[in-house]
């Protein structure tokens, strides 16, 4: 188990070298997210973003590199992985809360993260322990229930914010069979042999 406080940040997997800055991450997520590409076209440019290094001349096999996605995504979370990944819920984007997020990094930790070097677990760490911020309130809008005890007033307006920050509509929200099969074998594809 990988602990910040006793352990190097990693820079390679399984002895090969890896690109570990926290722009790379950011892209795979966006990749995986990306309705228009196929499933073969999101492992192939993520495997490639991931194990890209400047002269490298070996790549590890497929399933090493799906091992090392799946790694390099979640291995820096210890709360408890395995959850997470499986209930993974779209409650953020890098792209409409790109202004939230610089902000917050901004603000709270003085990064800049438009010019700085960072590791892609450390960037994960600094977000999910965000203190009360336009990104955080956003999120929690995004992913607070309407509770049916609530007073009408009281969910409407939840409703109103709710729609106004919704990452996708309510039509866009249910996944079509293909998208949903698409979406299970990339899970599948990236999590490569199981028990590893």
């Amino acid at each position: 188990m990988f602990n910040i406080m006793l352990d190097r940040l990693p820079t390679e997997y399984r002895g090969y070298p890896i690109n570990s800055d926290f722009r790379i991450g950011i892209q795979i997520f966006q990749i995986i997210e990306d309705s228009e590409l196929s499933e073969m076209e999101k492992v192939s440019v993520s495997c490639e973003m991931l194990f890209g290094v400047d002269s490298v001349t070996e790549y590890p096999d497929i399933a090493t590199m799906q091992e090392g996605i799946r790694w390099f995504l979640f291995g820096w979370y210890m709360d408890n992985p395995v959850r997470s990944e499986k209930e993974r819920k779209k409650d953020m984007d890098y792209d409409i809360d790109q202004w939230r997020i610089y902000s917050a990094f901004l603000t709270q930790f003085g990064i800049n993260l438009n010019t700085a070097d960072m590791h892609f677990w450390v960037f994960m760490g600094l977000l999910s322990t965000l203190e009360d911020c336009a990104f955080t309130r956003i999120v929690d809008i995004r992913t607070k229930k309407i509770d049916p005890k609530m007073k009408p007033s009281d969910k409407a307006e939840l409703k109103k914010v709710k729609e106004w920050y919704a990452l996708e509509s309510v039509e866009d929200m249910q996944m079509s069979a293909q998208e949903q099969e698409e979406y299970d074998a990339f899970m599948r594809y990236a999590k490569g042999v199981k028990g590893h």
